[in-house]
């Protein structure tokens, strides 16, 4: 019996440590930015709903650079969100190190689906474009 419960404490305490890992992975992995409602119900992408959780975490920057060398370019949008909004120094960083990367990623704004410029992205991130939708509540 005591075996079985050692087990079974063993198993909830791997899922526990396995979930900021399946969360990381979907920003650093993200195929596409989308940061507000997306679709005709106007759900939040899997992207944002996993910067967010990092986002809780008090070591959040730390994460998110660490992610940032391996992440496409959609997950590199997000990672640059979320350096923003917890340590500019780190954001700076990261900012300086992409100014001359060139490409398109795939967004979505609504229900509408289109691919822009990294640069522009850019762009509107440094001027604080998606700030506030992070702020926002969860929905």
């Amino acid at each position: 019996m005591r075996l079985i419960s050692l087990k079974v404490v063993a198993a909830v305490a791997l899922s526990l440590c396995a979930v900021p890992l399946v969360r990381g992975s979907d920003v650093q992995d993200a195929d596409k930015f989308a940061l507000g409602g997306i679709g005709v119900a106007g759900t939040m992408s899997k992207g944002e709903r996993a910067l967010r959780v990092i986002l809780d975490e008090p070591d959040a920057a730390i994460q998110l650079e660490r992610m940032l060398p391996h992440a496409t370019d959609a997950g590199r949008l997000y990672i640059l969100v979320g350096l923003r909004m917890r340590d500019r120094s780190a954001y700076k960083r990261a900012f300086d190190s992409y100014s001359q990367h060139d490409g398109t990623v795939e967004t979505v704004q609504g229900c509408m689906i289109s691919r822009e410029s990294f640069q522009a992205l850019m762009r509107e991130i440094d001027r604080g474009d998606f700030d506030g939708r992070l702020k926002q509540p969860a929905r």
